[in-house]
C-alpha cells in the first residue's frame, strides 16, 4: 500500500479523476440543452398559432431540431458576451422585463377605481378659461374708426381676412397663437356686450370685436373625460408597477460608482 502511495502514476490518475469530477460539477450550464415534453408542447403551440393546425410528428421533430439549433446560436452568443454592448438587445430585454412587471396592472379598472383616480387627479382635467367672440379686421386704426363712423354695416366694410369671423370658446393660448399677445390682452379687458368694441390691434391689423361670452376655468365632468381617464389610469398604473418592481429589485444589487 505504501508503494502505491509513492507511485507517481497513481497520483497522476487520482489527480485526473479529481479534475474530471470538479469540471463536471462546475460545468457551464450553457452546455446543457434539455428537450422535454414541455418544450415540445411549447413549439407545437407556437406552430399551431401560426398555421392553425397541429404539427405532424415529422414537423414536430423538425421544429424541435430548429429550436435546438437556435438555442445553440443563442448560447454561443451569450458565451461570447455579444449582447453585452448591443444597445438594441439591451433595450429589448428591458422592454420585456417592463412588460412582465406591468402584467398585474393590465386589469381594467372598476368604476369605483376610475372615479377615485379622477378625484385624485382633477387638476389634470381642468378646462382653461375661454372667450367666444366675433372679429372684423381693418388695415389700420383710422380705417376701422372711419368705417364705424360711416354708420353702415361694419361687416360690409371690413377687409377680407384669413381668420374666422366667429371664434367659439377659444383659450388664451389659442387666441395668442392666432392673433398675438397684444390682442389677447386687449380682448381680456373687453366685457361681454352685443355691440362692437375696439378697435384693438393684432398681428394682422385692427379689429372691432364683439365679446359673446367669457367662461372661467372649470373641471371637466367624470363622464366627459371617461375615455381619457381609462387611458391615463392604465398608463399611470403601468408606470407605478415598473417603479415598484425596480424598488423591490434594487436591494439585490450593489451599485458601485467609480471615479473616472
Amino acid at each position: 500500500m505504501m508503494k502505491l502511495f509513492k507511485n507517481h502514476l497513481f497520483w497522476f490518475v487520482v489527480l485526473g479523476i479529481l479534475i474530471f469530477v470538479i469540471d463536471r460539477q462546475s460545468s457551464d450550464p450553457l452546455d446543457t440543452i434539455v428537450v422535454d415534453a414541455a418544450l415540445e408542447r411549447r413549439v407545437a403551440a407556437l406552430w399551431a398559432a401560426q398555421v392553425q393546425r397541429e404539427p405532424t410528428e415529422t414537423e414536430l421533430a423538425n421544429l424541435v431540431t430548429g429550436w435546438v439549433t437556435e438555442e445553440i446560436w443563442r448560447r454561443e452568443a451569450i458565451r461570447l458576451n455579444l449582447a453585452e454592448e448591443d444597445e438594441i438587445i439591451r433595450r429589448r430585454m428591458i422592454q420585456k422585463m417592463q412588460f412582465i412587471a406591468e402584467q398585474e396592472a393590465e386589469l381594467a379598472p372598476t368604476d369605483a377605481e376610475l372615479r377615485t383616480y379622477y378625484n385624485e387627479n382633477r387638476a389634470r382635467y381642468e378646462v382653461p378659461s375661454s372667450v367666444s367672440f366675433e372679429q372684423l379686421r381693418f388695415d389700420s386704426s383710422d380705417a376701422a374708426i372711419a368705417a364705424k363712423n360711416v354708420g353702415e354695416s361694419l361687416a360690409d366694410l371690413a377687409e377680407a381676412s384669413m381668420q374666422n369671423r366667429m371664434n367659439v370658446r377659444k383659450s388664451t393660448r389659442e387666441i395668442t397663437s392666432t392673433f398675438g399677445p397684444g390682442f389677447n390682452i386687449s380682448l381680456g379687458m373687453i366685457n361681454v356686450a352685443e355691440t362692437w368694441q375696439g378697435p384693438i390691434q393684432s398681428v394682422f391689423g385692427w379689429h372691432w370685436v364683439k365679446v359673446l361670452e367669457k367662461n372661467p376655468p372649470s373641471v371637466a365632468t367624470f363622464e366627459d373625460v371617461r375615455a381619457s381617464l381609462i387611458g391615463d389610469y392604465a398608463y399611470d398604473t403601468r408606470t407605478m408597477a415598473q417603479s415598484k418592481f425596480i424598488e423591490q429589485a434594487r436591494p439585490r444589487y450593489d451599485i458601485i460608482h467609480k471615479d473616472q
